[in-house]
């Protein structure tokens, strides 16, 4: 095709007058012009194209931050959510205990709320007292001390509260945690015991007073009406904070029938505990984080550090709930309805946000991560002001060509018929021979020659190019490179996490008494799924299986050590709690990346049939015991690597001849179709009970669901690792 241009160009050169060289003059004018007309519009068309599509990445990488950013934040409100609601249960267990057991504890004293730093008023003390002694709690030991009810005379419960007043050492630990600012026990006879580290949040106005109206306040109402453990969130008007509260009864049970006996609890100021809310350090120069309760209520963020009161006391909140804007209002109404979304375009604070939600499991509450839209598309508004600017300098360096080239020409016209015919010669070679040189030279790199590189010194567009190739060329041969490199690699961690699980089934040919089968189907090359079964003894068979948090080669790593760690205690011959015990405390350390890992593990007894297990946050498996399969009860404590020194539950079921226990992981339950909706425990138990035959085999079970989750599916990618594993008695 190069070759046909020369000959085309040398050919209206040399076979035409001195006219028709300058109708070909005209003519290759007018090309250049249409030429520079194409290159413009080209240019056009690249730089719309480009900060569409840039525009659109960064939108989506922001959204995709921004969620993941809510969920973080979301799972570690419900991390501090946990530990108070934790704390609240062993004060109310330990204030129970008391009244139970009351011949056990010796009578304490304990002082009232000072008054001022001179004054102190304390209850009579009697000759056999016995007054401990508190330590400083790794110097953050503080005072508890005790109020009473209005009407209430200290003498008339002074064994009540010498009794209670052995809970003070649980009280100043509780208070002592971080982000606990306060904890106490109400008595249902008129006391209040405390320990407080802002000495206020259960004062009355007067907040010197000695009296304290402990039952009619709300978090001892709401506690004793619903018998559970309840959460209040309680403004402070003194300080203009919000307080939360978590608290929850307790009962004397030395008889048959239980007597309430007053409320347990502890709290914090919302913005003291939750101060993770208000750092914007990941969302940008202008983003925020804020927090919605179950009325659409905003009670935590940036612009809401405080409370406000109108003229007849009641809190302005501000409220999305019921905002002007039905945008605002929509955002409300899903995150009170616990959707986890990212939205756009919102008008928050007087400007156009993107926000990302997240619902918390502790309460019926929601995590919204805001950052301005100007904010996100700030970058391709400079990409699109750079491509305009450097089109532009090129446009007009082509201009100058164009303009030189015809000057030229004219000179040319003028010129002597041989002049004429040595200059066209000589332009007609210095336009085609480096296009043709480049034609040669891309034809050959085409054909797979990366090594070969492109030689063109013209001074101009066509050298430029050249270099624009051989640096392109570069490019692809390094990417290709890197890319089979590390293609390479998690193809090799593929097969060393392959190996690590047990991979060939029946795996105990030998032993007739139960049969076992597992899957793990990966997102990625590597994934932070397992499943194990080992003998602990020859008739002790243990089986278990996890989910790491995160994907890819971090999972993996993970992974190993916590199965490692668990198959080497257990056959240590440790109890299940102890295992998880243990194995939690290993993974805690210098865990910061803060990964964690929930697992189920269950030990069955071959000869009996007696099925102990224990729960770290896992899904509950399913059991089927001769009929339908049904959910196992259990008791799922905290994830293992979240907090050191968890206590972890062991329950115990029979499994009969033929029953079977089936263990998975949430990614067959979290599955997507292509409408974003979720496989659900529900499809889950339907499959499982739909598919129940006398003839299935425990492979053809999860075979079964295999093919379940991929018809549901349609063809959505897998965005987690499915693993399962069934376990059946013969």
């Amino acid at each position: 095709m190069n070759k046909q241009i020369k000959r085309k160009v040398l050919t209206v050169i040399l076979s035409t007058s001195l006219g028709a060289m300058l109708l070909s003059s005209i003519t290759w004018v007018g090309s250049i012009f249409a030429f520079r007309n194409t290159i413009e519009q080209m240019n056009e068309t690249f730089w719309e194209t480009a900060v569409s599509k840039s525009h659109t990445a960064l939108v989506g990488q922001v959204q995709e931050h921004l969620a993941t950013l809510a969920q973080a934040k979301a799972k570690l409100t419900d991390e501090r959510l946990s530990a108070m609601k934790i704390q609240t249960e062993t004060i109310a267990d330990v204030a129970g205990q008391m009244y139970t057991y009351r011949t056990q504890y010796r009578p304490q004293n304990i002082e009232r709320l000072r008054l001022n730093p001179n004054q102190t008023a304390i209850l009579p003390l009697k000759d056999d007292v016995y007054l401990p002694f508190f330590g400083n709690m790794q110097n953050k030991f503080i005072a508890p001390h005790v109020r009473t009810a209005p009407g209430v005379q200290p003498e008339d419960i002074w064994n009540e509260v010498s009794l209670a007043a052995n809970i003070a050492d649980s009280l100043n630990r509780v208070a002592s945690i971080d982000g606990i600012a306060a904890s106490y026990i109400g008595g249902a006879s008129g006391y209040f015991i405390a320990v407080d580290k802002h000495n206020g949040g259960f004062h009355d106005a007067d907040s010197s007073a000695l009296e304290f109206d402990i039952i009619n306040q709300d978090w001892y109402k709401s506690a004793l009406e619903k018998d559970a453990l309840v959460w209040n969130v309680i403004p402070d008007e003194d300080t203009k904070n919000i307080r939360i509260f978590c608290t929850m009864p307790f009962y004397d049970q030395s008889s048959k029938e239980r007597i309430f006996k007053g409320v347990a609890g502890c709290g914090s100021v919302l913005r003291e505990n939750f101060d993770y809310i208000l750092d914007s350090t990941r969302i940008g120069k202008a983003g925020y984080t804020f927090l919605l309760n179950e009325k659409g209520q905003v009670i935590l963020s940036p612009y809401h550090l405080s409370i406000n009161f109108d003229d007849e006391g009641n809190i302005v909140w501000d409220d999305y709930l019921h905002s002007g804007d039905p945008e605002v209002r929509n955002l409300a109404e899903r995150m009170t309805a616990g959707e986890r979304f990212v939205m756009d375009n919102v008008i928050l604070n007087g400007n156009p946000v993107y926000v990302a939600c997240h619902p918390l499991s502790m309460i019926n509450w929601s995590v919204g991560v805001v950052t301005p839209v100007d904010e996100v598309i700030a970058p391709s508004r400079q990409i699109q002001k750079e491509i305009v600017s450097l089109i532009g300098v090129r446009m007009k360096d082509m201009n100058t060509h164009i303009l030189r080239v015809f000057l030229f020409v004219i000179i040319d016209i003028i010129g002597a018929i041989s002049i004429t015919i040595f200059m066209a010669k000589k332009l007609s070679d210095s336009l085609t021979e480096p296009i043709i040189t480049l034609s040669k030279d891309a034809t050959t790199i085409c054909e797979g020659n990366l090594h070969h590189r492109i030689d063109i010194k013209t001074g101009d567009e066509l050298e430029a190019l050249s270099d624009t190739f051989n640096q392109m060329i570069e490019n692809i041969t390094y990417i290709s490179s890197e890319k089979e490199r590390i293609g390479t690699q998690l193809r090799i961690a593929t097969k060393i996490q392959a190996s690590m699980l047990p991979c060939t089934f029946p795996p105990f040919p030998e032993r007739k008494e139960f049969d076992i089968y597992a899957e793990m189907h990966t997102a990625k090359e590597v994934g932070g799924d397992f499943y194990d079964f080992f003998f602990i003894t020859e008739d002790h068979l243990a089986v278990v299986i996890a989910d790491v948090s995160g994907k890819g080669v971090p999972a993996a790593l993970f992974m190993v050590i916590a199965k490692t760690l668990i198959k080497d205690h257990a056959l240590m011959g440790k109890s299940l709690d102890a295992v998880f015990y243990t194995v939690n405390n290993h993974l805690c350390e210098n865990n910061r990346m803060g990964m964690f890992v929930t697992a189920f593990m269950g030990i069955l007894e071959i000869p009996t049939g007696k099925f102990k297990y224990v729960n770290a946050g896992h899904n509950p498996p399913l059991v089927r015991r001769g009929g339908e399969f049904t959910w196992l009860e259990t008791k799922p404590g905290l994830v293992l690597a979240a907090l050191e020194n968890i206590r972890f539950q062991v329950m115990e079921t029979t499994l009969a001849e033929r029953d079977m226990v089936f263990l998975y992981t949430d990614g067959v339950t979290e599955a997507m179709n292509q409408a974003g909706e979720l496989f659900s425990n529900q499809r889950l138990l339907e499959t499982l009970n739909r598919n129940i035959s006398a003839s299935n085999s425990v492979n053809e079970y999860i075979g079964t669901m295999l093919q379940a989750i991929r018809a549901f599916a349609d063809g959505a990618e897998q965005v987690d690792d499915i693993t399962m594993l069934v376990l059946e008695r013969k």
